[in-house]
């Protein structure tokens, strides 16, 4: 299994050296992933009270604009609830005017993207883990849409895994805008997002899916209009129908790494 948060921490090798950004200090522990625009970092604040960030550092042109729309979508959605990262800053590399950053509370116990995931898991996942993954993912989908908003970049990368907890936790909020136009988009994604945690490298549903999972599965990646009459929850009852149906009454069945 991976290190544990705590081991990967005590672990972590000075590997990017500090950064100073809304006059706080960081030290960049160790890199945790390279984007389109950015670099993220797993970093500690150096200060009599550390503590824990994820920080995004620019790495191509218009990451200032797309970090503010995040901060600003991920400030207002915070406010409500605790299921979407916490800003503590945003602005550019104190000194260094040509780099910008995005620093988010570091979420303790995640493992890594449901990109990885489908990595560590080349033959699909167990179709039990994919009914809590959908869950959790249209749990969240469902509180954004209640307030009207749409995420409109759902995808395996864009989705941190808690294997222990079985929790998910969506991030890159930068695209999201203030309207729900886009919301069954972000269902069929979410869909695809989960066929594909299942298909692994395959590219198509394995035989071990139970009929009734697969059947809504397949329809809910394709079929953009049945998503915006069911609605995240309506998936959502259909899904938990579906599982009762494969697998009896829910149990906890631990996702080993």
């Amino acid at each position: 299994m991976r290190d544990s948060f705590h081991q990967a921490l005590v672990r972590a090798r000075h590997s990017g050296g500090d950064i100073q950004c809304a006059g706080e200090q960081y030290l960049l522990l160790s890199l945790l992933g390279v984007g389109e625009i950015s670099k993220v970092y797993l970093a500690q604040r150096i200060a009599a009270m550390p503590y824990l960030a994820t920080i995004k550092i620019s790495s191509a042109p218009g990451a200032a604009s797309r970090y503010a729309r995040e901060a600003e979508v991920l400030q207002e959605l915070h406010a409500i609830s605790s299921l979407l990262p916490e800003v503590f800053a945003h602005g550019p590399v104190d000194g260094d005017s040509s780099r910008h950053t995005l620093v988010l509370a570091h979420p303790n116990g995640y493992w890594g993207s449901l990109a990885d995931l489908n990595e560590h898991f080349p033959n699909g996942i167990d179709p039990r883990h994919a009914v809590w993954i959908w869950r959790r993912m249209l749990d969240i989908l469902r509180f954004v849409h209640a307030q009207g908003w749409s995420h409109r970049d759902v995808r395996p990368e864009h989705a941190l895994v808690h294997p222990e907890d079985h929790a998910v936790r969506l991030i890159s909020w930068g695209s999201a805008q203030k309207n729900t136009d886009n919301a069954a988009a972000d269902l069929l994604r979410c869909a695809r997002t989960v066929l594909v945690l299942l298909s692994g490298s395959a590219g198509s549903l394995p035989s071990a899916v139970p009929p009734a999972l697969a059947k809504l599965l397949t329809r809910a990646s394709q079929d953009e209009a049945f998503c915006r009459t069911q609605g995240a929850q309506g998936l959502d009852d259909m899904l938990r129908a579906a599982a009762l149906e494969a697998f009896g009454p829910p149990s906890f069945v631990p996702l080993i790494i």
